[in-house]
């Protein structure tokens, strides 16, 4: 078991094609909290998300955090946060296929802070035709029944009506059966 421990930050860093409204509403019910307290986590600067924690726990915020638009930044425990970006992180932050991984024992290896560690997909428009279709009027019958089956035909000629007020179940002629012998019972306090 991995003894690494991990601290989560956010700086107000948003994955491409997110807004920073939507991300902010949806950051506050993740977190079970007022709009208000999350506003200071977008000012730019590192804000405390949750401090020494395994490696599956940061895994779960990043993917948490991910899902909604923001991007977490992971940094080994008692680490550093940059507070504003380098010149060269300013021009072109490197891939995580490029991204120099430090290697860690167990063959785990570890991104620089702030690395996207997300699987990114591009996820293309649907387009369905739907120049086929049509609206019926309203109350049309939809279904065609254009084979249904013959009505059964049932035999009732058996059948018959007894007059109001006669008793359709006979009544049960049998005595009940005798009450169990208790006398042999006695009842201590």
């Amino acid at each position: 078991m991995s003894s690494e421990r991990f601290d989560l930050y956010f700086k107000g860093e948003l994955l491409d094609g997110y807004f920073a409204d939507f991300v902010k509403v949806d950051m506050a019910r993740l977190f079970k909290v007022d709009l208000a307290r999350i506003e200071p986590y977008f000012s730019g600067e590192p804000q405390t998300i949750k401090l020494n924690v395994d490696r599956a726990t940061a895994a779960k915020y990043q993917k948490a955090l991910m899902e909604i638009g923001a991007r977490l930044v992971v940094v080994n425990q008692g680490a550093t946060v940059e507070t504003r970006p380098t010149p060269a992180q300013t021009r072109s932050a490197p891939a995580p296929a490029e991204a120099s991984a430090t290697q860690t024992k167990g063959g785990w290896s570890l991104l620089p802070p702030g690395s996207d560690l997300g699987e990114h997909r591009d996820i293309q428009p649907v387009s369905v035709d739907v120049s086929g279709l049509s609206i019926a009027e309203v109350g049309v019958d939809l279904v065609e029944h254009t084979d249904r089956p013959p009505p059964v035909q049932v035999d009732i000629s058996g059948l018959r009506l007894d007059e109001p007020g006669v008793n359709l179940i006979e009544p049960d002629s049998s005595e009940p059966p005798p009450a169990p012998d208790t006398s042999h019972l006695k009842l201590e306090q």
